[in-house]
């Protein structure tokens, strides 16, 4: 998929939208080719920050397996309610997401999560900095003294 890069909202909608399509459509190289060679990953399933080499690799367990099985029949990132801006050279995407999935020996699973993901329009064109998700029960459960 051909998307303009420019340093605009329009652009960096278009860029948002391939990304996640790419994950979700299994095209790894085009969703990993987003990130920024020095980014960050935190995931609502591992607990300490991630380089780009370290996800890529957290990833491919979850496609693969430790045997070279894959461990999901089938899972799909679906963001919404999402807030995108720019401001100059930066891009911030924020919003809540579903992740549903099948893993191979279970029935379906969902998560719930509130994500911010920072962009960067360097080198002409977006690169992902940042992605950080957390799972909803997490920020609710203790929000509150009881």
């Amino acid at each position: 998929v051909e998307v303009k890069h420019e340093a605009t909202l329009e652009s960096l909608t278009a860029v948002f939208q391939d990304w996640t399509d790419a994950f979700n459509d299994g095209r790894t190289a085009d969703f990993f080719a987003y990130f920024h060679p020095e980014s960050d990953t935190l995931d609502e399933d591992y607990p300490w920050r991630m380089t780009k080499d370290e996800f890529i690799d957290h990833m491919n367990f979850h496609m693969t397996g430790a045997n070279g099985k894959p461990l999901w029949d089938g899972f799909r990132w679906i963001p919404r309610e999402t807030h995108i801006i720019v401001v100059g050279q930066t891009g911030h995407v924020a919003g809540f997401s579903t992740f549903r999935g099948k893993p191979v020996d279970a029935g379906y699973r969902q998560r719930f999560m509130g994500f911010t993901l920072t962009w960067a329009f360097a080198n002409g064109k977006w690169q992902l900095l940042c992605w950080h998700q957390s799972v909803l029960a997490g920020r609710i459960n203790g929000a509150s003294p009881s």
